[in-house]
Formats: C-alpha cells, sequence, structure tokens
C-alpha cells in the first residue's frame, strides 16, 4: 500500500484524537487527561513509553536493525483562555467545554498528527534501520516541559529531530521545510521608571516618571530607522505600560514592558545595547532612575532548519504530495521551544497551512476565532511519516556543532 492510501486510511482516526482533546483542552503541566489519551494511544499500538515528570511522554519504536535515531516531537498543552463558538465566518465544527481553556494554538493537532504517523510507523518497524523517539512536550506555552523533557532526551540520544506547527496564515495543503531562521529568538524586559511624586497643580515640584517614558518611548520607536541595520530583521513591542491612581497625582513610578523578537542574534545584542543606552541617557535627561525587574539578556535561541535536512524533508515532501505541496514562507517571528532542541540535535521544524478562507479558518493562534482546516492534518502525518523514513535510511553525513553546555546549565541561562 503506497503510503498515501495508508495514511487516507487512518485519517478519521487523526481527525477523532485532535477533536476530542480540543474538547477538553488543559492548560501546561495539567495535561492529565491528555497524557492518558497518548498512552492509552501509545499502549494500542504496542509503543513502550515513559512518563517524564513535569515534562511530557516519550515512546520507542525499533526497528528491525540498528541505525541513526530520530525525535519526532509534539505539544500537549493548551492555551488558558475563552474559545469563541464561531471563526472568522461560521460556527465551528468543535469548540472547547472546559472552561478558561482552548486549543487556538493547534497542539491538539500536533498531538494528532504524531500519534497517527506512530501508528504507521510502528508498523513499519521490519523496514526502519534504527530507531524512533515520539516525545510529547507539556507545557510549551509557558515554558513548562521543556527543561525535564528535554533533559532526558538529551540522555537518550539522538542524531536529529523533527516537529510541525500549524501555519493559520499559510493555505491548508501546503506545508513549508525551509532552510535557515524559521521562528525568532526573545528578549524579554521589565523596567520600573523612578521620579518623585507630585500634585497636578504644581508639575514644577515633581519628577515625573510619565514624561520621562514618553520620550523614552519615542527614542525606542526611532530606534529601528536610526540605529539598527535595515538589512536584519528585528520587531519589539511593549505590551505593559503602568502608572498612577489619581488623576490629580503625578506618579512616583511607572512600570513598563515588553520584548525583542530577532533572527540574527548580533541584531538583537545591538538592540539590546542601544535600549540599555537610551533608557540611561532618557532617564539622566529627566532626572529619573530606573530598575530593572526583568534585564534583557540576548538569546541566540532562533529556530533554525540545518540544511541538509531540510533538504530531506524537501524531497520527501515531493516524493510523497508533489512539489506543488511545497510553500516558501518568511520567518516567523514568534518563539517556540523547538529552538532548544535544536541546540542538541540537528533538523526541521515544518509550518504546515490549515487557512481555508471561504469556510472562517484563518484568524490568528491566540485568538478566540482560531480554527483549522482538518483536511490539512494527512499532509502533516504524510510528510513526518516519510520524512522519518528517509532520514534514517540518509547514507551522508549532517555537518552540525551541538551545544556545549548541558540541558540545565543552557536553560538556567534563560530563566528556566
Amino acid at each position: 500500500m503506497k503510503l498515501s492510501e495508508t495514511v487516507a486510511s487512518i485519517e478519521q482516526y487523526v481527525i477523532d484524537i485532535r477533536r476530542d482533546l480540543h474538547r477538553h483542552p488543559e492548560i501546561g503541566l495539567q495535561e492529565v487527561r491528555t497524557m492518558n489519551v497518548v498512552t492509552e494511544e501509545l499502549s494500542n499500538m504496542g509503543i513502550p513509553y515513559e512518563i517524564v515528570p513535569d515534562g511530557g511522554i516519550i515512546g520507542f519504536i525499533h526497528g528491525a536493525q540498528p541505525g541513526r535515531t530520530l525525535i519526532l516531537r509534539a505539544d500537549l498543552d493548551a492555551l488558558p483562555m475563552k474559545e469563541s463558538l464561531f471563526n472568522l465566518k461560521q460556527k465551528k465544527a468543535i469548540t472547547s467545554t472546559i472552561p478558561n481553556a482552548a486549543h487556538t494554538c493547534g497542539h491538539d493537532a500536533h498531538t494528532a498528527m504524531l500519534l497517527g504517523a506512530a501508528k504507521i510507523l510502528s508498523s513499519k518497524r521490519e523496514q526502519i534501520a534504527g530507531a524512533i523517539i515520539l516525545a510529547f512536550e507539556q507545557g510549551e506555552e509557558m515554558g513548562g516541559g521543556i527543561k525535564n523533557l528535554l533533559n532526558r532526551l538529551h540522555q537518550i540520544g539522538a542524531d536529529g529531530i523533527w516537529g510541525i506547527h500549524l501555519k493559520s496564515d499559510l493555505q491548508a495543503g501546503k506545508i513549508s521545510v525551509d532552510a535557515g531562521p524559521r521562528m525568532a529568538a526573545a528578549s524579554g524586559f521589565r523596567v520600573v521608571l523612578k521620579g518623585k511624586a507630585g500634585h497636578g497643580s504644581r508639575p514644577d515640584l515633581a519628577v515625573s516618571p510619565v514624561d520621562c517614558f514618553v520620550d523614552f518611548y519615542q527614542a525606542l520607536r526611532n530606534m529601528r530607522h536610526s540605529r539598527l541595520s535595515p538589512f536584519e530583521t528585528i520587531t519589539y513591542s511593549l505590551g505593559i505600560v503602568q502608572a498612577g491612581s489619581a488623576l490629580n497625582i503625578i506618579p512616583d513610578t511607572l512600570e513598563f514592558a515588553g520584548s525583542f523578537r530577532y533572527l540574527n542574534t548580533e541584531q538583537g545584542e545591538q538592540a539590546i545595547d542601544v535600549f540599555k543606552d537610551l533608557l540611561t541617557h532618557v532617564s539622566d535627561m529627566h532626572s529619573c532612575t530606573f530598575e530593572y525587574k526583568m534585564e534583557p539578556v540576548v538569546s541566540d535561541l532562533v529556530v533554525m532548519n540545518e540544511a541538509t535536512c531540510a533538504g530531506i524533508a524537501t524531497a520527501a515532501i515531493e516524493q510523497t504530495l508533489g512539489k506543488e505541496a511545497l510553500a516558501t514562507i518568511p520567518a516567523w517571528m514568534a518563539s517556540e521551544s523547538f529552538s532548544f532542541y535544536l541546540k542538541y540535535f540537528p533538523g526541521v521544524f515544518a509550518f504546515l497551512g490549515v487557512q481555508n478562507e471561504e469556510q472562517g479558518m484563518g484568524a490568528e493562534h491566540h485568538n478566540e476565532h482560531f480554527d483549522i482546516d482538518e483536511s490539512a492534518l494527512t499532509v502533516g502525518v504524510t510528510s513526518t511519516v516519510q520524512y522519518a523514513l528517509d532520514f534514517l535510511d540518509y547514507k551522508g553525513t549532517i555537518t552540525y556543532t551541538v551545544a556545549e553546555k548541558d540541558v540545565h546549565e543552557l536553560l538556567a541561562q534563560f530563566g528556566f
């Protein structure tokens, strides 16, 4: 049976798993029912597994012959938010039944596709030279499970890794496996500006942190044009600005917080240096002081698809789905814990299109109207299975530098 026929035969299984998980979402490190669903399915497939406390589940498919080891990764958690009954045009087929928890990012589909791929790969053990590790990560959204799960995977060892993320603005039926940077590194900051409180009738007797912030924010907005290279992608924004408690009182403090996102570490480092210089200069100019509650630290955690692995993935998709299924799209400026895995294992993080404008599917991730075209799930399963088989069969070398720091040291560097 051709792979396309095999995947078609389990399509309803994958959809049913996704819908079950979607109706019963669980937020980070509370995925009890979700993990029970996964372990029950693995048991039914005859796949041994282990539970990593506050980490997730690791399943093992051992081939008939020795060879490479490949990790296939999915995430389990939902978001702590309410889901709308409607997508952008019509009522959704399924929605969460749990208050303030919803799969509005697509992790339910990630888990369902990996279980579908596991069902097929476990039936092909005799054809596999090597081993496949199934990694189901808890708490991806909050960074809660990566430390323990990655540490255990590092102990076990592997030669590569594959993962998929749904992409709400990419047409269903398309998949991107481009080499190079795919998702951004992130640096967060939280700052308290300190002035001197006063009454609104005598602002001359006060030192307003609001005035200081306004000038700093304007300088920050201008930084992209006047201080940073126009040839490197970077975004930065504020999500929190808090000050004051009365309309006639000039507050003594103002707190603001935000983040940088970048694809080039040097660009991120330069932006953070300029940010700090501007903050010092503007604070001095206004006779204010400041304190970091979270000081921005440069990160090299870009999700970077290794070129050889991306080539294997491209060939796998062309073989099974045709060239027309491949999409080349810009990097996504969001961040992902998959970047940590790529510090130790070369691999590919694929973007799977789930957009269907006619049916109202295309709302952004983490949006209450988020919905997916489930026909895309077979594309994800097919790509995962063929990539796994082709990666294990690949006879060439993959040039890759593994991170020197151990997992705990690396994660501690970024606040885990």
